[in-house]
C-alpha cells in the first residue's frame, strides 16, 4: 500500500490541537442588540461589556458578550454617551459623559449598576481611560466649555486630580493601567486631529511615538508597551487600518476592520481585541486575533491528525465575491475620473448631460465608505473623459475634453481640499485615456487625440515625459497599477487586449473574456479588476486578472453601465457613476476563508 508521503511528498502531521490562523486578522462577531456609537466597551474578547452610547439619543442600554453573542442585561442608571470604559464584565466603572457633561460615576458588579457617592472632580465627556475597578485613571475629554487635559486617578472609591496631559484633547484612544497608561490621537483645542501619543507613569505624562496618521474617535486594546489601535477617522474618512505600538513607535500591522468606522468601542489585548458599535448606530462587532508561537499555523492544503479528537483533518480555502450598493454621488455623471480607495475615494469631472457646451463638470466629491461629500471647489478646468490617479488627499487629474471638440492636456493636483494646475501638461493632449500610479509618479496611456493613440507618458510631480508606446492603440480603455508596473485593458476599437508596462515598454498579457470599451479598473498589475463597459450593449460583467489570465467573476454590477470610473484594489473596489448619467456607486469585495475539514469514512 502506498504511503501518503509517497503520494503527496510530505507526511501527515500529528497535532494535539488544530492549527490557528497564521496572519493577524479581524473576524465578524455577534451583532449588538442595540446599535450605537460613542459607547463604553470593557472586558475581554470572550467576556465583554457594552454600556451606554448614542442611538441617536443617549442610551443606558447594557449588554454582555460571551465571545459569540450579546445579551441585554440591566441598564445603567444614567443614559449618557462618551463615558469612560474601565474594568471587566463583572467589575466595571463608567464615569462622566454627556448630555450634559457630568461627574457621575457608576459601578457594575456583573448584575446591577450602583451610583458611587462621589463623582469626578472635572465633569467631562469623550475622555480616555485605563486600569481596573480598584485602580484606574481617566484623562482628557471635553467639558461644557473646552477640551481638557485634566487627569484623575481612581482608588476604588474616589477620584483624585493628578498632573494633566501635555496636550488637552478629546475623542482619543486610551489603554494600559493606572501607572502605565497610553493616550493617542484625538482632537486638541486647535482645529483638526492630532498624531500625538503620550505615556503616563503614575505621576506625569511624557511624549511617546507619533501616530502614522492624525486620527480621532479611535480606540485601542492592550497595555502601554503593546497597544493595538483601530478605527476612528482622519481627513480621508473612516478608518479600517490596524496599528501596533511597542512602547516606542507605531507601525501598521496586518488585518483591517471589515467595517471602517468611527466612534466605536474597543477592549481586550493587543493580540485578542474586541471592537463594537460605531457611527451610524452600528451593531457590528469584530474580533481581532494574532496568534503567536508555539501554535501551529494554518496553511491551505495542510493535512494533520488531531490526536486529541482522533480525527484526520485538512484545510482548504473558499472565496466569495459580491457587489454591494454604496452611497450615491451628489452629481450624477459619466466619463468622470476617480482615485483613492473603497473607503477614501475621490471622484471628479465628467459629463452631467446636454447641452454639450455646459454639460461638462468640474464637480469633486470625496467618499468615506458610505457617503459622498461635495467639495465646494472643483477642478480648474471643467472637463469630461479625463483620467485620474493617486489618493483622496493627493489626487491627480489630466487630459479630457471641454467643450467638444477642445481636447486638453491640462494636469491638476488635489491636496484634499483644492485643485492646483500643474505647470506640466500632457505632451499629447487627449481624452478617454487611462491612468496608473500616484500623484508624484503617474502614468497616462492611450486615448483619442484627435485619432486613436498609443502614446504613453510618465509624470514625476511636475512634468510629463514620453514612455514606451502601447502595442494596441485605443481609447475608452481601463488602467491600474503603478508607473513601473502598469496594466492597460479593453478599449475602442472594441478589444479585450491586455498589456503590461515595466517602466519602459508594454508587453501583451492575457486577453479579457469580454471584449469591451468604456470599462473601469482597479488594483495592481498582478491583481486587477475590470468591470462594466460596452460590448454591443451596456455590460455589468466583472473580471479578475492574476498577472497572466482573466477570470470572469460570478459577481456582476447591479447597474450595468459604461463610461464609469473605478478605483481601489481587486478585493476592495469602487464603481462610480456611468452612462446613462447615473449617480450609482457600488462596492466590490472578495473574501477568502480558510476552512478546516474532517475526513470521514462511510
Amino acid at each position: 500500500m502506498a504511503e501518503y508521503k509517497g503520494i503527496k511528498g510530505f507526511k501527515v502531521q500529528y497535532l494535539d490541537q488544530d492549527p490557528v490562523p497564521a496572519v493577524a486578522a479581524w473576524g465578524s462577531g455577534g451583532a449588538l442588540n442595540t446599535g450605537r456609537s460613542s459607547l463604553s466597551v470593557m472586558g475581554t474578547q470572550d467576556a465583554g461589556l457594552a454600556a451606554c452610547g448614542w442611538i441617536p439619543g443617549a442610551t443606558d442600554a447594557t449588554e454582555e458578550y460571551n465571545g459569540a453573542t450579546w445579551t441585554s442585561v440591566t441598564n445603567a442608571n444614567a443614559a449618557r454617551y462618551g463615558r469612560s470604559d474601565i474594568g471587566i464584565q463583572t467589575a466595571a466603572v463608567v464615569a462622566g459623559g454627556t448630555p450634559p457633561t457630568i461627574t457621575n460615576t457608576e459601578l457594575y458588579d456583573g448584575t446591577t449598576w450602583t451610583n458611587n457617592p462621589t463623582g469626578l472632580n472635572t465633569g467631562r465627556a469623550s475622555m480616555g481611560s485605563a486600569g481596573v475597578t480598584a485602580a484606574a485613571v481617566i484623562f482628557g475629554g471635553t467639558t461644557d466649555i473646552a477640551n481638557t487635559g485634566a487627569t484623575e486617578e481612581w482608588n476604588g472609591a474616589t477620584w483624585s486630580p493628578v498632573n494633566p496631559m501635555i496636550t488637552a484633547r478629546r475623542t482619543m484612544g486610551g489603554t494600559g493601567t493606572q501607572t502605565a497608561a497610553l493616550v493617542f490621537g484625538g482632537q486638541p483645542p486647535s482645529a483638526g486631529n492630532t498624531i500625538d501619543t503620550e505615556e503616563y507613569d503614575g505621576t506625569s505624562w511624557t511624549a511617546g511615538g507619533n501616530l502614522l496618521t492624525s486620527t480621532a474617535y479611535n480606540r485601542g486594546a492592550g497595555i502601554q508597551t503593546s497597544t493595538l489601535g483601530f478605527g476612528g477617522s482622519n481627513p480621508g474618512g473612516n478608518i479600517s487600518d490596524t496599528i501596533l505600538y511597542d512602547g516606542t513607535s507605531w507601525a501598521t500591522t496586518s488585518g483591517t476592520l471589515g467595517t471602517p468606522r468611527t466612534e466605536l468601542g474597543g477592549t481586550g489585548t493587543s493580540s485578542l481585541a474586541l471592537a463594537a458599535g460605531g457611527g451610524g448606530a452600528s451593531t457590528a462587532t469584530e474580533e481581532y486575533s494574532n496568534y503567536g508561537q508555539p501554535n501551529t499555523f494554518q496553511n491551505v492544503g495542510q493535512v494533520w491528525y488531531n490526536g486529541t479528537t482522533k480525527a484526520l483533518k485538512y484545510t482548504n480555502e473558499t472565496f466569495s465575491s459580491a457587489w454591494a450598493t454604496g452611497g450615491n454621488l451628489n452629481t450624477a455623471r459619466y466619463s468622470l475620473a476617480a482615485a483613492g480607495t473603497q473607503t477614501t475615494g475621490l471622484a471628479f469631472g465628467g459629463y452631467t448631460g446636454p447641452p454639450v457646451a455646459t454639460g461638462n463638470s468640474a464637480a469633486t466629491e470625496e467618499y468615506n465608505g458610505s457617503t459622498w461629500t461635495s467639495n465646494p471647489t472643483g477642478l480648474n478646468t471643467v472637463r469630461r473623459g479625463l483620467a485620474g490617479a493617486g489618493t483622496q488627499t493627493a489626487g491627480l487629474g489630466f487630459g479630457g475634453i471641454n467643450p467638444s471638440p477642445a481636447i486638453t492636456g491640462a494636469t491638476e493636483e488635489y491636496d484634499g481640499s483644492t485643485w492646483t494646475t500643474s505647470p506640466g501638461s500632457l505632451g499629447t493632449a487627449r481624452h478617454s485615456l487611462a491612468a496608473a500610479g500616484i500623484q508624484t509618479a503617474a502614468l497616462g496611456f492611450g486615448g483619442y487625440s484627435p485619432t486613436t493613440t498609443t502614446a504613453t507618458e510618465e509624470y514625476d510631480g511636475s512634468a510629463w515625459t514620453g514612455g514606451g508606446n502601447l502595442n494596441t492603440g485605443r481609447y475608452g480603455l481601463a488602467g491600474c497599477g503603478t508607473q513601473t508596473a502598469g496594466l492597460a485593458f479593453g478599449g475602442e476599437p472594441t478589444t479585450g487586449a491586455t498589456e503590461e508596462y515595466n517602466g519602459t515598454s508594454w508587453t501583451a498579457g492575457g486577453t479579457m473574456n469580454t471584449a469591451r470599451f468604456g470599462l473601469a479598473g482597479a488594483g495592481i498589475q498582478t491583481a486587477a479588476l475590470g468591470f462594466g463597459g460596452y460590448t454591443t450593449t451596456t455590460s455589468a460583467a466583472t473580471e479578475e486578472y492574476d498577472g497572466s489570465a482573466w477570470t470572469t467573476s460570478p459577481a456582476s454590477l447591479s447597474t450595468a453601465r459604461n463610461a464609469l470610473a473605478g478605483t481601489g484594489t481587486q478585493a476592495l473596489a469602487l464603481a462610480i457613476g456611468g452612462e446613462s448619467i447615473t449617480a450609482a456607486t457600488e462596492e466590490f469585495t472578495i473574501t477568502g476563508t480558510k476552512n478546516i475539514k474532517t475526513v470521514t469514512v462511510s
